[in-house]
């Protein structure tokens, strides 16, 4: 198309960076944007579960009134039949303690409870589970992608007590072999070596324990959603429903709508190389697949991908672009000089390719990163990319997710995005990023914890939700390259709609932009050799 033909021809190189995100197992962890008239009713539901937990009054209710004395005994009954030891225990426990909680200022607000692991260890061994077949079981709760509809709570626990203690996945233990098992049997003892603030009393009791606790906690979300909907302000809104819009946008098409935007887009489509970060196993086969990306781009994958985590840096290259005698992309290994702790298998993707820049060829280190939560590790590894270029006589371009904050953190446990851009302009080889302006124009994500989560403490009221300090807003995107082989002929451009351009103050992800970074692009120039 005529948009290859930018200024500069063959001597460009258009480039994208895109931290696409992993699945989110938790819908509703996260404020969203959602469009048309649903942003109001998500609006007011957000709301309306603040309000309640914030200030719940007389709707504090006893636990026993959610989660009913007959749940609980049909719970021991099946717990029993496990061999699970330590159940009077647990129910003198019940009847004496948590039946008689509060359930919000006792039970949802009860900093033990979380510092003990009791709900969220079994949440997440259960959450969300991947059989070997590769289907994915959800149990029946709030914070998970479960699409069937568990909004009366009697129902709701013939599915959950179906899943727990009936229905069997098959999973890989420990050695690597296929065991098919109850999902209950893939709960694990809270040992106080691990949680101190488990006693040992605990600790023996403590699978019956947190099993209680895992029930409790899914009842209340379920009551509090059900409380909050009937009574937002502009009346009562079907939240499962909007739950299933949100799993089919950002979890069952989350894949489609990834692709849509990078072949919908001829900006994306005809870019000479995107670097992407975040990416799933699966999401690989659908690029080289797929009729156009797999026809324009080379997928580069490294060796070290893990595609259980699921979250790998790859790199398209644009066929066209590849020099026909300059051989092959060939994997970089990159020394050391960063702590293997912050960086896990798959999260650096370097390859030497071949470029053609005109008439002739150039090997170029092209990198994609994507750094750890604190952004610490991002210096080290850009370090050891520009130090393999020098070492081997090449030029390199880089896309990464830097983790960058723009706040500096006095303690020095976040990596400031003013620290980070002294660190690519020392050293003998200076890299430099195709932003113009302040960091405050490259923000590249927008998103707060809703009430919705395990974490009360982490939780953004929705109206402060765009100003908090605990929100992630943070220039963290990046395209660097070497100062002495390329230059910007058009400075990085963001995108947070799919479409080409950035919406100010919205929530990330949309239902129709499923990844919670904003897209990058930037054309880089070839400098004339001295």
């Amino acid at each position: 198309g005529q948009s290859l033909a930018m200024a500069g021809g063959d001597a460009q190189l258009k480039c994208v960076t895109w931290n696409i995100a992993a699945i989110n197992n938790n819908p509703f962890e996260y404020y969203l944007t959602l469009p048309g008239e649903d942003t109001k009713a998500y609006g007011d539901l957000m709301l309306a579960v603040q309000k309640l937990i914030d200030a719940p009054g007389s709707r504090d209710v006893p636990v026993s009134e959610v989660f009913v004395p007959e749940m609980w005994a049909r719970l021991k009954r099946a717990m029993a039949e496990q061999g699970w030891s330590g159940l009077d225990q647990v129910e003198e426990r019940w009847l004496n303690d948590f039946s008689k909680r509060k359930i919000i200022e006792g039970f949802l607000k009860d900093k033990d409870l979380g510092s003990k692991r009791l709900a969220s260890m079994p949440d997440r061994f259960t959450n969300t589970i991947n059989n070997s077949d590769g289907s994915v079981v959800c149990r029946p709760a709030i914070i998970n992608n479960y699409q069937g509809d568990v909004s009366d709570l009697k129902s709701w626990f013939d599915q959950w007590f179906q899943f727990m203690f009936v229905s069997e996945v098959s999973v890989k233990n420990r050695k690597g072999e296929l065991e098919s098992k109850k999902v209950c049997s893939l709960l694990q003892k809270i040992t106080t070596a691990k949680y101190p603030a488990v006693t040992e009393d605990e600790e023996a009791i403590s699978l019956p324990l947190q099993t209680l606790c895992l029930a409790i906690f899914d009842a209340i979300l379920i009551h509090i959603l059900n409380t909050a909907a009937s009574s937002a302000e502009t009346g009562a809104i079907n939240w499962h429903d909007m739950k299933v819009k949100i799993c089919a946008a950002l979890v069952v098409d989350k894949q489609s709508n990834t692709i849509n935007i990078l072949a919908g887009q001829p900006t994306y489509l005809n870019a000479d190389v995107i670097f992407l970060q975040e990416v799933a196993g699966a999401f690989i086969e659908r690029l080289e697949k797929h009729p156009q990306l797999g026809d324009r781009f080379v997928v580069l994958v490294p060796q070290a991908a893990d595609h259980v985590r699921d979250q790998n840096s790859i790199i398209l290259v644009a066929k066209a672009r590849l020099g026909e005698a300059g051989g092959v992309p060939e994997e970089c290994i990159l020394g050391g000089g960063f702590a293997r702790a912050d960086v896990a298998d798959g999260d650096i993707c370097a390859f030497s390719v071949p470029l053609r820049f005109g008439k002739t060829t150039k090997r170029v280190l092209l990198a994609s990163f994507h750094g750890d939560t604190a952004g610490l590790a991002s210096t080290p590894v850009v370090n050891a990319v520009r130090k393999h270029a020098a070492d081997s006589d090449l030029r390199a371009v880089m896309g990464l997710d830097a983790n960058t904050h723009a706040l500096e953190d006095p303690a020095g446990k976040t990596k400031f995005v003013g620290s980070f851009l002294k660190d690519l302009e020392d050293g003998p080889e200076p890299v430099k990023h195709s932003w113009e302006g302040k960091p405050s124009d490259w923000i590249t994500t927008c998103n707060a914890r809703s009430y919705l989560q395990p974490q009360l403490n982490k939780a953004v009221k929705y109206e402060e939700r765009l100003v908090s300090k605990s929100t992630d807003r943070n220039p963290k995107d990046y395209i660097l390259f070497s100062a002495s082989a390329f230059e910007v002929s058009s400075p990085a451009k963001k995108d947070n709609t799919g479409g080409c351009f950035f919406e100010e103050g919205i929530d990330l992800p949309t239902l129709t932009f499923p990844s919670d970074h904003a897209i990058v692009a930037s054309s880089l120039r070839l400098r004339a050799s001295p």
